[in-house]
């Protein structure tokens, strides 16, 4: 090891710290260059000693991992045989023999905002839960402030590492080392950031989701909170939802299904497909009589007497029987859909009735929603549409999303739109709040300002009234290059109204560049 003697100019100093750990460790064996005399006194390390003697072996590999890709590799240690709260540099050391090593250093942490805002966090939720996250709305850095600890077999608690990462790292974390592989698709839906931020602008945001524990999968609930008290920042909990949820509980799981779907549906209940039993979640404000729960018939039975139509009857009994909605779902159907005319009034009604694979969750593995909602009214104006015909060219297959806004009462909806936007038409009912939503959430900042402008009420009615055509290009957060078609539609009886087309140029755009 001679050309550790490069090292004797600053020796002596690092020897004599006594709050500062120093240690070299080689990269082809992992073994110990060099480390100075604290490191020695808490470790009982030296040269030659495997650097898993003197820190956590798995952490070393990442932080080795992290420093090869992008040089300086800088982190916090909450727990360590170094002490609470250390800060971590870690450095490759290249020799002029070529010897690879990586150089650990190990300071005290010296940052009040961070330890106030740590102390702020675990004053407000306690430290009950399995992990405690915070997350920078502006930096998208993710920060652990707490995660399990266990004891090695001596008896003393192993090293406890706090990473602070990009958001998106975290997240394919999350996805790919953490969480069951059926249910990649579904977190990474949830873990959506501009989601995650407009839901939290209504209240909390709640998911379950299988996580690995050792050699099995348990249930875990994920919760996202922004406390006034800490500006700019997001904390998000997990907790053993197995063992402190109780996931048999039907009130539980109803919760969970209406914090999933919202509150847009007439009736929601939860279908066991296994067993054709059922169970109501939300229960139906016009009928009387349904039971709260009992056999599936009984509810396919009450559903058929809406319906006055035989073939359209027969077309429900055919779709959404347990056994009909179980072969759809194992065929990989995100849902099963239809529009049916119903009695439920003297005039002629309409009702949709769709059945959607449920939340994640323990108990919910041979079950799925299914929901009711009165139509009448979306049926009645696009048949008025439809015989004006004003949206022959709305319709075209080039638009990925059409909406129609009423300049009138502020109301909306759509007639195609996007899977990624629905969720938009049920928590919104003002067009106001929904193109704003959209802004912060899907319009490329540089471009905000003037979508606000052009979207405004005052601009829509402006361009109604003249009865002028206005395309407005724009481009997403995800680099999506998108034309905005807005068209006025003739008055009638002082009723107002525009028709917003959204259509996808980016392949068109990169063509014309190329």
């Amino acid at each position: 090891m001679s050309d550790i003697k490069e090292f004797w100019g600053i020796m002596n100093v690092l020897d004599n710290a006594d709050d500062v750990g120093i240690f070299v460790v080689s990269g082809r064996d992992g073994k110990l260059l060099y480390c100075n005399h604290l490191v020695t006194v808490l470790t009982n390390g030296h040269m030659g000693t495997h650097v898993s003697e003197v820190w956590d072996h798995e952490d070393y590999k990442k932080a080795s991992a992290r420093c090869n890709e992008g040089g300086t590799y800088r982190y916090r240690v909450e727990r360590s045989r170094f002490g609470k709260r250390k800060n971590v540099t870690v450095s490759k050391v290249v020799w002029s023999k070529g010897i690879l090593a990586y150089c650990f250093l190990i300071t005290p942490q010296a940052d009040a905002r961070e330890e106030s805002e740590r102390e702020k966090v675990f004053n407000l939720l306690g430290r009950s839960y399995r992990h405690i996250f915070l997350i920078d709305k502006y930096s998208g850095e993710v920060t652990t402030l707490l995660k399990p600890t266990w004891r090695d077999a001596e008896g003393n608690y192993q090293t406890v590492y706090y990473h602070p990462v990009h958001f998106d790292e975290w997240k394919r974390d999350l996805i790919q080392v953490y969480s069951h592989r059926d249910d990649a698709k579904m977190i990474e839906m949830f873990l959506d950031m501009p989601k995650v931020i407009d839901a939290l602008e209504h209240g909390e945001y709640v998911f379950q989701y299988r996580r690995k524990n050792g050699g099995e999968y348990i249930w875990s609930e994920m919760r996202f909170l922004q406390p006034e008290e800490l500006e700019g920042r997001i904390v998000c909990t997990e907790r053993d939802a197995d063992r402190e949820l109780s996931p048999g509980s039907r009130d539980r799981q109803s919760e969970i299904v209406l914090r999933t779907l919202g509150n847009v549906y007439r009736s929601i209940y939860l279908v066991d497909m296994k067993t054709s039993e059922y169970s109501t979640v939300k229960r139906d404000a016009f009928l009387f009589g349904i039971p709260e729960a009992g056999d599936y018939d009984t509810l396919t039975d009450i559903a058929m007497e809406l319906i006055p139509d035989d073939g359209q009857k027969a077309d429900y009994q055919s779709c959404f029987s347990a056994q009909a909605l179980a072969a759809a779902f194992a065929e990989g159907a995100p849902n099963v859909a239809r529009e049916y005319m119903s009695a439920l009034n003297e005039q002629v009604s309409w009702m949709a009735v769709t059945a959607f694979e449920p939340p994640c969750m323990p108990g919910m593995e041979d079950k799925c929603v299914l929901t009711f909602m009165d139509i009448t009214a979306q049926k009645r104006v696009e048949a008025e549409r439809n015989e004006k015909n004003i949206v022959v060219d709305a319709l075209s297959s080039r638009y990925i999303g059409v909406y129609f806004v009423n300049l009138t009462d502020d109301s909306f909806h759509s007639i195609a739109t996007p899977q990624e936007f629905r969720y938009i038409e049920k928590q919104f009912a003002s067009a106001a709040e929904a193109i704003e939503h959209y802004a912060k959430a899907y319009v490329l900042e540089r471009f905000r300002e003037e979508f606000r402008a052009q979207m405004s009420r005052e601009s829509l009615l402006q361009r109604q009234e003249d009865q002028s055509e206005r395309v407005l290009f724009y481009q997403s957060v995800d680099d999506r290059r998108i034309r905005l078609h807005i068209y006025p539609v003739p008055q009638e009886h002082g009723f107002k109204e525009v028709i917003l087309a959204f259509e996808d140029c980016t392949d068109m755009t990169e063509l014309r560049e190329e």
